[in-house]
């Protein structure tokens, strides 16, 4: 039996295995997320002894309400960060800011790498950001100014671009999320790299986004767009989103990417994702210069015709 010996482990290890079969989490978080659904279902407490001696326990509709639960918050705390709190984030970034303050570089290079764990779609590009950045200039060119859509927490990375001068605006749809990047970016000031956040929800826009952007940039078009890893999830969500999406976006030059494999769960879906990109790229009559293959990920780097 679990805690307060109200779950029998009989039904704790099975729902584990299932789990962690198909979701990216280790055991331990996988009896975490399932407990923590389970506890607030009263009719689940109350029967799951009773239920457990049955063979088929599975097919109990309140067996089956902990676990619709219990992977949707997985997925959901999977797309957006590790497996950290907001609280471990906070904690990490103070000391990041602590760093940058008492002018420590090693230490400062560290925190940034650990920050970049965090959020899970920059923890696969970690072994290999020096070289994402290099394939991708060497067709663009150095960028003066980068536009980072939904930047997670992928402006951490700058540090391993190579750019010893960038204009560069990052986007996020959460107030917290943005202020947090000026926050980094009012401490790095005296780099070469300078740096904004702006608070932007792609489901509600209007043409005066445009001009924001613009405006962040001096007037200016970017020279480099990234939308990583944001094509097909968007599509995902709600079909037709991305319809309008570069009528928002000033930039020369359009870096889309997609994943290879799901970043919650354990399946294949590179081809599913380089046809929602190529639909993408076809749609809005972008001209294809360079398709790269990183380890986890696959880039196209495009332009208007």
């Amino acid at each position: 039996m679990t805690e307060l010996n109200l779950i029998p482990e009989k039904i704790v290890k099975e729902s584990v295995e299932k789990i962690v079969k198909r979701y990216k989490v280790s055991p331990e978080q996988a009896e975490e997320f399932f407990l923590d659904e389970a506890f607030k279902n009263k009719v689940f407490m109350e029967k799951a002894l009773e239920f457990s001696e049955k063979k088929n326990f599975s097919k109990w509709s309140e067996y089956r309400k902990v676990m619709k639960k219990t992977k949707k918050n997985i997925y959901y705390n999977l797309r957006q960060y590790k497996h950290e709190s907001v609280q471990e984030i906070k904690e990490k970034f103070d000391e990041l800011k602590k760093a940058l303050k008492k002018e420590k570089p090693e230490k400062t290079l560290d925190l940034h790498k650990q920050l970049l764990k965090m959020h899970i779609s920059s923890k696969e590009r970690i072994e290999f950001y020096p070289e994402f950045y290099k394939k991708i200039f060497e067709v663009t060119g150095k960028p003066d100014s980068l536009l980072d859509v939904s930047t997670g927490f992928n402006y951490f990375s700058l540090i391993f671009s190579g750019l010893k001068k960038l204009d560069f605006v990052g986007t996020e749809y959460k107030k917290e999320f943005v202020e947090q990047m000026n926050e980094y970016f009012k401490l790095t000031e005296n780099s070469g790299i300078k740096g904004k956040g702006f608070l932007l929800d792609l489901k509600n826009t209007d043409f005066d986004t445009r001009n924001e952007l613009l405006d962040l940039n001096n007037g200016k078009n970017f020279d480099v767009v990234f939308l990583l890893k944001l094509i097909p999830v968007i599509e995902r969500e709600k079909r037709g989103l991305t319809e309008n999406l570069l009528d928002l976006i000033p930039a020369k030059w359009i870096v889309l990417s997609c994943s290879k494999e799901s970043m919650t769960k354990k399946e294949k879906i590179s081809f599913r994702e380089t046809g929602t990109i190529k639909k993408f790229i076809k749609e809005n009559s972008l001209y294809l210069s360079a398709q790269i293959d990183f380890p986890n990920e696959i880039v196209f780097v495009v332009k208007r015709e």
